[in-house]
């Protein structure tokens, strides 16, 4: 009920010309349509991450040296693509060093 009074708000802004766009934001995480605020939520679900295949490779950065190797994946790690492209479409901040891997631990 409140989402189609908050709809129909925008509607009358819209289209009295009080507002010209309206920008739609999840306000909580909905794992079933692959919206995660941050990692954190994100791990909620998939504790070690998700690997967008199985040949996916850890991309691991040296600290120290910063150096680049790349590690397999670990054990407990999800695979699944389909999971791993609904999350990216989302937020691609989820895979901050684009190794294939969201949210890796």
């Amino acid at each position: 009920m409140k989402k189609i009074i908050s709809l129909l708000a925008a509607f009358i802004l819209i289209t009295t010309g009080i507002v010209t766009t309206v920008t739609t934001v999840p306000k909580q995480v909905d794992a079933a349509s692959g919206v995660y605020k941050n990692c954190t939520a994100f791990n909620k679900q998939y504790k070690k991450g998700v690997a967008k295949s199985a040949n996916t490779k850890n991309k691991v950065i040296s600290r120290k040296t910063k150096k680049i190797t790349y590690k397999a994946v670990s054990k407990g790690t999800k695979v699944s693509s389909k999971i791993y492209k609904n999350a990216m479409k989302y937020n691609d901040d989820l895979d901050r060093d684009k190794d294939g891997i969201a949210c890796e631990r």
